[in-house]
């Protein structure tokens, strides 16, 4: 129990607090940070959310202008947020107040403040089943079940610490442990566990291929990649020497696999027909999350350490600009409807 209790107090630090190392000189604009609640296009989908979790709201970005539009109130801590695919409700994940804000896109305003078990994480929506499963970085916590028409929530006695992702295929949730190395196979039908695959390491992250048949999961802890037959639930190869992983994602057409590393204050970019390094990107402190806009021909990297987010232009690699934001900036999700 101490042994995760101490890997929990790291995790956290290394997720939310920004980086004590780095002397950061704020503009005047972010020191007053002053965003409107309401705002021009608000609810439309392709917007970008950013939850800052120092805070308590959600700065919203309009990837078109690559420009901050308002902000959302949250609760304490926010860490995570999803907008449902009919857009008719957004959920934001309350790490230090232990409880989800559901609210309305279209006018950023409260629904309900449900309460969940300790430190909510990560948010998924069940697609035809009015659901939304909340995962908690806690010792001994496990998943909850919001139901979307009603607001109620089931709490599941799964451990469940993890960043989700859901293979329609097979109807299975795919979630890396954190805090133990393995991945957990979730049946999405029950939300019962039925398969650990062991990874060794701190499994932080998975990136799934859009014919979802191959995984590619960020270990922390092992400084690698590692690639998963998801037909077989076997690892077929692991891409080393790649420094503090923290978050992998697939470009939309498959044909670049980028990776953050949390610590290394770098982007690691790989070409999945080979499984070899393209290039590193580096200049981002304490990149977390990243998501692509525009077709694939922007990643935008969540920076926690710079409050910021980066933008890379993926036919040069390079950082074409930074948007500037509130402190601790956690994650990144962007309304694709």
């Amino acid at each position: 129990m101490k042994q995760i209790a101490l890997i929990l107090v790291f995790i956290s630090a290394l997720f939310f607090a920004s980086c004590s190392n780095q002397k950061e000189i704020f503009t005047d604009e972010q020191k007053l940070y002053v965003l409107p609640d309401y705002y021009e296009g608000q609810g439309d989908p392709g917007l970008v959310y950013v939850p800052h979790a120092g805070g308590e709201f959600v700065s919203v970005i309009d990837p078109s202008g690559m420009k901050l539009k308002g902000k959302i109130n949250a609760g304490k801590g926010p860490c995570a947020v999803l907008i449902l695919k009919d857009g008719s409700k957004g959920y934001i994940a309350n790490y230090i107040s232990n409880d989800v804000t559901i609210y309305d896109p279209k006018t950023n305003k409260k629904i309900a403040t449900v309460q969940t078990y300790e430190h909510p994480t990560a948010l998924l929506e069940l697609p035809g089943r009015n659901k939304v499963v909340v995962t908690h970085q806690t010792d001994g916590g496990g998943m909850c079940v919001i139901n979307t028409l009603d607001n109620s929530v089931t709490k599941l006695n799964e451990v469940c610490s993890g960043f989700m992702r859901y293979v329609k295929t097979a109807d299975k949730i795919y979630m890396p442990q954190i805090f133990d190395p393995f991945i957990q196979v979730i049946d999405a039908n029950t939300l019962h566990i039925i398969k650990q695959i062991e990874t060794g390491g701190w499994p932080m992250s998975m990136a799934i291929s859009s014919d979802e048949k191959i995984g590619y999961l960020a270990n922390y802890d092992s400084a690698e990649v590692a690639k998963i037959d998801l037909t077989t639930d076997e690892i077929v190869l692991k891409i080393k020497n790649i420094p503090s992983p923290r978050w992998v994602e697939f470009s939309p057409d498959n044909s670049v696999l980028m990776v953050s590393n949390v610590k290394d204050n770098s982007v690691t970019v790989i070409d999945p027909k080979t499984d070899a390094v393209i290039k590193t990107i580096f200049g981002i402190p304490m990149p977390t999350d990243i998501i692509f806009t525009d077709g694939g021909y922007y990643a935008l990297v969540c920076s926690q350490g710079s409050a910021s987010v980066a933008v890379i232009e993926m036919r040069s690699m390079e950082i074409k600009e930074r948007i500037k934001t509130a402190s601790n900036p956690i994650t990144i999700f962007q309304d694709n409807r």
